[in-house]
């Protein structure tokens, strides 16, 4: 595992901001799934960030920790490890998915650590951890509790409502951000903003009695509808993933946002890493 895990941040480093078919090619050797959407986005949009943001787009490869692998026969296996971003130090978690036994291991998540979140204890590695399976002996089911996550992100947001999760850094960063985003736009220009779950990338049960940890993306989608006969302005990143940096009626921009989150046995679940990358833009 310890030798999958370096393999995999080496070739994540090699492959951040690559441009053209190399960049492309290491990407795909780096990542999965939506995590391959989400850095193909991250290459295109590298002139959009600040120097701070560049240099933390690279892992570290000095010393990461294997903290749980899947303890099963069959495939898709598992690999959760935490490792740190190379410009800023900051702790990540990152899950690596094998699909087959010819596939190798690649990065399916990687979720910036939410400050003073901790991660609890696994099965040694040795012996693998326990997949979540029918939920028996946790707070919540994991579906259950992204359905829920996702529908409190919306925007306009819901009537506030007693959920199985307590509110985290990132949901408040989440919803101030779409408010601000509403309250720049002004009147004339009304924004919706829907989040749905998009699936488990992996879901691990930890030690006995410290419940579970689940990865998962979700979907954020931000509609833009211009109320007036002018036409709608938009960002450097929407000009650059649309093709277009102006629209006539309506814009729409989807992001994913990566999550980890701890199912306790007992009370609420709580997300412990989390990051979103904006992937798909367009205009009408």
């Amino acid at each position: 595992a310890n030798a999958e895990v370096a393999k995999a941040i080496t070739a994540q480093i090699a492959a951040v901001a690559q441009p053209g078919s190399a960049g492309k090619a290491l990407r795909e050797a780096a990542y999965v799934d939506k995590a391959l959407a989400a850095a193909t986005a991250q290459g295109k949009l590298v002139s959009t960030l600040t120097a701070a943001q560049k240099a933390d787009l690279a892992l570290s490869p000095k010393d990461p920790v294997v903290l749980a692998v899947s303890r099963t026969a069959a495939y898709p296996r598992v690999i959760l490890a935490k490792a740190t971003f190379a410009g800023s130090g900051s702790p990540a978690l990152v899950t690596l998915v094998s699909s087959a036994a010819d596939a190798g291991y690649r990065i399916a998540s990687i979720a910036r650590m939410l400050p003073s979140a901790t991660v609890g204890k696994f099965d040694a590695v040795t012996a693998g951890s326990a997949p979540v399976g029918d939920a028996a002996g946790l707070a919540v089911a994991p579906d259950a509790l992204l359905t829920a996550y996702a529908a409190a992100l919306a925007y306009p947001a819901p009537a506030a409502a007693d959920g199985p999760f307590t509110q985290d850094a990132f949901f408040a960063a989440v919803r101030k951000g779409a408010a601000d985003q509403a309250s720049a736009l002004g009147a004339v220009v009304t924004l919706k903003q829907t989040h749905t779950p998009a699936g488990v990338v992996a879901a691990l049960r930890a030690a006995a009695g410290q419940g579970a940890y689940v990865v998962a993306v979700i979907e954020r989608k931000d509609s833009l509808t211009e109320k007036t006969a002018n036409a709608l302005s938009t960002s450097k990143a929407f000009a650059i993933l649309a093709g277009k940096s102006v629209v006539n009626k309506t814009a729409v921009l989807k992001t994913y946002e990566f999550v980890v989150i701890h199912i306790p046995a007992t009370g609420k679940a709580t997300v412990v890493a989390a990051a979103e990358q904006l992937y798909a833009a367009s205009g009408a």
